[in-house]
């Protein structure tokens, strides 16, 4: 599953979850989506940022946004709940500009 979160348009910035069941994992699936949305925003809807937040501990879901060159800006802490625990989350982003 992936999707923009919202679309700021005065902003010109949005938003990429995704989630991706085991079974697919390590075939490239999710880094060809993101891809494609990516593009989509920036060159399409002619947005100016794109970014993805992760959960700090999730190295495969980390290593989508660093595989297409994203800029890791930072970590937000405790930033989601999941069960009884809080989790970090690493903001990522790529703006028009860096866009290959």
């Amino acid at each position: 599953m992936i999707g923009f979160l919202g679309v700021d348009w005065e902003n010109r910035s949005t938003g990429l979850g995704y989630w991706l069941g085991a079974k697919l994992e390590g075939r490239g699936v999710m880094t060809d989506a993101v891809r494609e949305l990516v593009d989509h925003a920036l060159r399409v809807w002619m947005l100016n940022r794109v970014e993805i937040r992760v959960a700090a501990e999730n190295q495969r879901s980390r290593a989508i946004p660093e595989r297409l060159a994203f800029r890791q800006e930072g970590t937000l802490r405790q930033a989601e709940r999941v069960g009884d625990r809080y989790l970090d989350a690493v903001v990522y982003s790529m703006l028009a500009a860096d866009w290959h």
